[in-house]
């Protein structure tokens, strides 16, 4: 009766509704797909600060958006908020210290701006739309601001009106912390004597880093003393931890030793950050000895009968901690003496009543050096045989004198 109403045949009148039921059934999987869809599940936003939707009350000034992140009763709201965000891998302390420091811009969301996302309330809870189109009748005013955490670069957005912020991800931080570090010491110090090193860790970089490790080595030679670091006995050093150092600050570290030994001291430094590359360096102090001697006279035989020889023994102990160079002796005997001969460390050469020792070129700490010389008497009378000595490390000659009988 259908077939002749629609004049079909039966065949026919099959293969339409065949037809139809096939376009029904596509239309229906089309609506399905949409619906799953972004587009589809694009949130449109067309009026904003109305008291039951809006996360805060509005804001006017870049102040009172700080105050409101850092209001002890929106605290955890915004904590919520921001770990709901799309791409969010920070540490919401940055966040926080963000929005209490970095600089806040305003802006306008001009109409038909599709935005990531934009928080709310709904029934007194906390939720974040995704894909937000801004269908309002005017541009939104906002602020925003930028900061990074853990490697990574972040937007915050407010709209003035209703606090309904969200965060953005702005993918890998670009920037990275630079360090340099510089080692001083004293330029030079006698033995036993305190040595202060200081090093100065800057980050010229335009990140902060949130650890740098330095380190100062002990050298041979000193003996460690005190610090604001920690000691490592065994590897002989000294390491110190600056938590975030940030761009453009620098740390001054300072440690005390005690020189052991004259010779040089080098001391040895590095820094090194979670990102930033290991930095060295080094600086040096020249420990000098305490220059010291004891220069003794004697003669071995005394009184002396004219005719005879006598023996004067020339002593020098480098009683000191730095080695004596250029030691030379002179010796002045009375008219009633004569010079018959030397021995000892060096040779000597007479020239009337003067015996000079050839130098001697170094003499090192707790060495000593002898000569003996030999007189004969010729006169008798109560003479002074007299000895000088010089070197490079007394600015004044030491003298020495022996008293003989000659008779």
């Amino acid at each position: 009766m259908i077939c002749n109403t629609l004049g079909m045949h039966p065949s026919q009148f099959q293969i339409f509704i065949q037809n139809k039921l096939f376009t029904y059934l596509l239309s229906t999987m089309v609506l399905i797909i949409l619906a799953s869809s972004p587009l589809y599940a694009q949130h449109i936003a067309r009026r904003l600060g109305h008291p039951t939707t809006r996360f805060a009350d509005p804001i006017y000034t870049p102040e009172e958006l700080r105050d409101r992140f850092s209001s002890e009763e929106l605290k955890a709201d915004v904590a919520v908020i921001v770990n709901l965000c799309d791409g969010w891998q920070g540490d919401i302390k940055d966040f926080y210290y963000a929005a209490a420091t970095a600089p806040i811009i305003s802006l306008q969301i001009p109409i038909g701006t599709r935005l990531p996302a934009m928080s709310a309330r709904k029934d007194g809870k906390l939720i974040l739309h995704r894909d937000v189109l801004w269908g309002g009748n005017a541009p939104i005013d906002a602020y925003e601001f930028f900061f990074y955490s853990k490697g990574r670069r972040y937007r915050c957005v407010t709209p003035k009106l209703c606090c309904n912020f969200w965060v953005e991800d702005f993918g890998p931080d670009p920037r990275s912390p630079v360090l340099t570090i510089e080692c001083n010491a004293p330029d030079a110090v006698s033995i036993s004597r305190p040595v202060k090193v200081c090093l100065t860790v800057k980050n010229t970089g335009d990140a902060p880093d949130e650890l740098v490790t330095v380190k100062l080595s002990v050298p041979t030679g000193a003996v460690f003393s005190r610090s604001n670091g920690e000691t490592n006995a065994a590897a002989r050093r000294v390491v110190w931890n600056i938590s975030n150092l940030a761009p453009g600050s620098n740390k001054r570290l300072c440690a005390d030793f005690h020189a052991q030994q004259p010779g040089s001291l080098t001391f040895e430094s590095s820094a090194s950050g979670v990102v930033a590359q290991l930095v060295e360096t080094w600086c040096a102090t020249r420990v000098s000895g305490i220059p010291a001697v004891l220069f003794e006279v004697i003669d071995i035989d005394d009184p002396i009968e004219v005719g005879q020889q006598d023996i004067y023994e020339l002593s020098v102990i480098n009683q000191g901690s730095t080695t004596l160079t250029n030691v030379k002796i002179v010796c002045t005997l009375e008219p009633s003496q004569q010079y018959v001969s030397c021995t000892g460390a060096t040779t000597a050469q007479s020239q009337e009543n003067v015996i000079t020792l050839t130098p001697l070129s170094t003499l090192s700490p707790k060495d000593t050096a002898k000569w003996q010389i030999v007189v004969k008497s010729m006169a008798s009378g109560d003479v002074r045989f007299t000895a000088e000595l010089a070197s490079d490390q007394f600015q004044r000659p030491i003298k020495e004198t022996e008293a003989t009988r000659q008779y």
